[in-house]
This record gives C-alpha cells, structure tokens and sequence, in this order.
C-alpha cells in the first residue's frame, strides 16, 4: 500500500510541475498576430473601454444597462489634433453590445471620443447606435 502511495505521489508531483511550468495563455486560438499596432490598438481599447460603457449607459439607461458587455471591438479611426508634436487625440471605436452570456449581440455602437484642450483627459463626443439585423456577419477582430 505504501508503495502505490508513493508511486502516486511523485506522478502527481510530476504532472503538477509539467503544468505549472507551461506559459499561461501559450495556446490560446487568435487569429490576431501580437505585432506592435495590434497591441498598441488592444491597449487604446482597453483605455477607452470606459467611454463606451458611457454610450451604453446613455442610450439604454443606467438602469437598462447593467451588465451590458462589448464583443469585437476595434479602432476605426484615430487621429492627432491641431499640431504635430501636441498629445491631443480623437479616437472612434466600435464594438457589438450583448447582455449576457448566452444571449446574441444586439447593437453596434460606434463611439468618438477626445482628448484636447477643452476635455479633461479622454471624454466621449458623440456615438451612434444601429440595430444588429438578424443573421448579418459582423466581422470581429480578435485581440492579441
């Protein structure tokens, strides 16, 4: 009995270290490659995520918009204001709304946000919303 014991044990020890020693997130599927724009766009995404949660609060109400979540998102634009050399910005940014798990996207929001000297640091400008048609292919951009 104590031989299986052991025997179990350092199997066990063996499998743990082999697991633990693999990188976290080595085998994930994206069809995104980690180039330097693909990761400079995940990470003005991830910056500006709080802008487009304001959209959907706007436009769903802040009641209505608990739990809302953003699938596909992407920078469609983004662009330097007034002079080369200044940090001003405007962005617009899409993505796919969906409450939810299990439930389908329902719209898509495209967002412009900015950051100059009116703005204290990146505030929303304006934002559109259209109705996702049932069935229509809307092409997502995997992160990184």
């Amino acid at each position: 009995m104590k031989n299986r014991l052991w025997t179990l044990s350092i199997i066990m020890t063996f499998v743990f270290i082999t697991l633990s020693a693999a990188p976290v997130g080595a085998n994930l599927p994206t069809k995104t490659k980690a180039t330097r724009e693909n990761i400079l766009e995940d990470a003005v995404i991830d910056l500006l995520d709080t802008q487009m949660t304001q959209a959907a609060e706007k436009y769903y109400g802040a009641k209505n918009s608990k739990g809302v979540r953003f699938d596909c998102r992407r920078v469609l634009s983004i662009k330097k204001l007034d002079h080369p050399g200044s940090m001003m910005f405007e962005a617009t940014l899409e993505g796919m709304s969906y409450f939810g798990p299990h439930n389908p996207p329902s719209h898509i929001f495209t967002v412009t946000i900015r950051s100059d000297y009116h703005t204290n640091g990146w505030e929303m400008k304006s934002f559109k919303v259209r109705k996702l048609k049932p069935h229509e292919v809307y092409e997502c951009r995997d992160p990184a």
